[in-house]
């Protein structure tokens, strides 16, 4: 008697087993919205059963562009390296660009007066392009310089997206671009 009552008891617990790991996979799989359907940062489920899909929304990304690649005050072609986010997946009208440096300034150079502006950090834009430069080599030589730009949400201050440049020392007087992440 003992065992008829196990036997039903076991085939219970499988049954429940069996389907919570069911229910997980279709969960981590995204074909079910475990979300709350009210909240205004879930989208609604597009998932297409007589296609047989569900497509995956990929997050914004900035990534600083630089050029030139290497620069050094005493040049006469530029007034510092040139710095633009280069974004995919965000609407840039809604957008705003906060930028950092370790080390340096900002500044702002364009048509049609040329005139250079010396810009104040943190500097907010909505990605027009910026340029770093230096007027000094710093006392602690080969201290890396570290440029990080940040896209956030106007509306929101929501944080986006983010990029972060090295620049390293050739010489005193001397930066390149090593390392954009």
């Amino acid at each position: 008697m003992r065992d008829k009552n196990i036997k039903p008891s076991l085939r219970k617990v499988a049954y429940i087993c069996i389907l919570i790991t069911l229910s997980l996979l279709l969960i981590t799989a995204g074909c079910i919205d475990s979300a709350p359907k009210n909240s205004p940062d879930v989208p609604a489920s597009t998932c297409s059963v007589d296609a047989g899909v569900c497509p995956v929304v990929l997050p914004g990304s900035v990534r600083i562009e630089a050029s030139p690649q290497e620069y050094s005050p005493i040049m006469s072609s530029t007034v510092g390296i040139g710095l633009t986010p280069n974004v995919s997946g965000l609407n840039t009208t809604d957008t705003q660009f906060e930028w950092n440096a370790t080390y340096g300034q900002f500044l702002y150079w364009s048509a049609p007066d040329y005139t250079v502006s010396r810009l104040s950090q943190p500097v907010v834009n909505h990605g027009e392009k910026i340029f770093w430069s230096f007027t000094e080599a710093p006392a602690s030589l080969p201290v890396p310089v570290i440029i990080t730009v940040t896209a956030r949400d106007v509306q929101s201050q929501k944080v986006l997206a983010g990029s972060r440049m090295t620049l390293g020392w050739k010489g005193n007087f001397t930066v390149v671009v090593e390392k954009i992440e």
